[in-house]
C-alpha cells in the first residue's frame, strides 16, 4: 500500500514536470513508464492526491466548501473557452 506522502511525492514530481514543459514532463513519464509499467496509475493517483490536498487548503484559506471552489473554478473555464471560441 502507497502512502499519502508517497502518492503526494508522486503528484508533486508529476505537477513539476508539466509546469517545466511538454519536453520534460514527456521525458519524465517515459523514464517511469521504464521504471515501472504500472507509472501512469501511479502519476494520476499522485496528481489526484496533491489536488486534493490543494483543494482542501484551498477552501480553508477562503472559507468555501471544496464543491463551492469546484463549481467556480468550472464556471470560469467555461466562460474562458467561451471568450476563446468567439476569438
Amino acid at each position: 500500500m502507497t502512502s499519502d506522502y508517497d502518492r503526494l511525492r508522486n503528484g508533486i514530481e508529476f505537477m513539476t514536470a508539466y509546469v517545466s514543459g511538454n519536453d520534460l514532463l514527456t521525458a519524465y513519464v517515459a523514464e517511469r513508464r521504464r521504471e515501472d509499467p504500472m507509472a501512469t496509475e501511479a502519476l494520476m493517483d499522485g496528481a489526484a492526491a496533491l489536488c486534493a490536498l490543494l483543494l482542501r487548503k484551498m477552501a480553508r484559506d477562503v472559507g468555501k466548501t471544496e464543491h463551492e471552489l469546484l463549481q467556480e473554478l468550472a464556471r470560469g473555464t467555461h466562460r474562458h473557452e467561451q471568450r476563446s471560441d468567439e476569438a
